[in-house]
């Protein structure tokens, strides 16, 4: 979910390690990440092997075909978690105004990107009284503010930070006006025809490469620290209160769509 082009091998030598600890057991394990599939159709692809998908579809649209495994600890403002909140930026330093201000959303079933927004300004039932702008990535929505397609947008906390460090004059003029609700970080996800052992085995792969001296650069470039088993029911007991902000104003505009997240 997050191919930035400055953490694509640090991503490749991550799952590598993790995949050649789950081939001794599974050998039918693929060795690589595919970068070319879409990140909505492989989550719902017949022979998922393993995935980081997004917490919203998770709970409203994956629950029955897929198993959870956990999430990854990052470090984000100075702390380590793995919970986060989205980061709502804009020109200004003065608070968005919902009723006037367009709002650029990546996906209008993106946690960190949608949902996130509308419940951080409390807007029910759930609509951006304004017109909303449908940008297709993180990354897209940063610029759309930045250039004055919109006024308003909330990104994903890891997003954020990734360009901090990649690529910081991409944020040049962006204000952090206000931070989305605390919700669990990206899910890892498998296909629910992964039985208990399967599920056990990834996790156990998983939490070995978050302790592997060979790793520790890679984990650092992205802010990986740790790893937390979880199930689908944490992260339905998580995201309920924010079901009532689900809706977006339904006279949206679409910019260009990229494969960002």
């Amino acid at each position: 979910m997050y191919p930035f082009a400055g953490l694509r091998d640090a991503w490749d030598e991550l799952y590598s390690a993790i995949a050649v600890s789950m081939r001794v057991s599974y050998p039918d394990t693929p060795l690589e990440l595919d970068w070319e599939v879409d990140s909505h159709e492989g989550w719902r692809h017949p022979h998922l092997a393993v995935s980081q998908a997004c917490g919203w579809p998770l709970i409203t649209e994956l629950h029955s075909t897929v198993r959870v495994l956990g999430a990854f600890e990052h470090r984000l403002d100075d702390a380590v978690s793995h919970l986060y909140r989205s980061v709502i930026v804009a020109r200004s330093a003065l608070v968005p105004n919902a009723l006037k201000d367009r709002a650029a959303i990546n996906s209008t079933d993106s946690l960190s990107g949608c949902i996130s927004l509308l419940a951080a300004f409390d807007i029910a039932p759930g609509h951006w009284p304004g017109e909303v702008v449908l940008t297709g990535s993180h990354l897209a929505s940063i610029d759309a503010v930045r250039t004055g397609s919109a006024d308003v947008a909330s990104i994903d906390a890891l997003s954020w930070a990734y360009q901090q460090r990649l690529d910081p004059h991409r944020l040049d003029g962006l204000v952090v006006v206000e931070r989305g609700p605390l919700v669990p970080c990206l899910p890892l996800i498998v296909g629910v025809d992964a039985d208990d052992a399967k599920v056990a085995a990834w996790r156990s792969a998983i939490g070995a490469a978050m302790s592997a001296p060979s790793l520790v650069g890679v984990r650092s470039l992205l802010l990986i620290e740790g790893f937390v088993p979880l199930e689908l029911g944490d992260y339905q007991s998580a995201l309920a209160p924010l079901a009532g902000t689900a809706a977006l104003h339904s006279d949206a505009r679409t910019l260009g769509r990229t494969k960002e997240p």
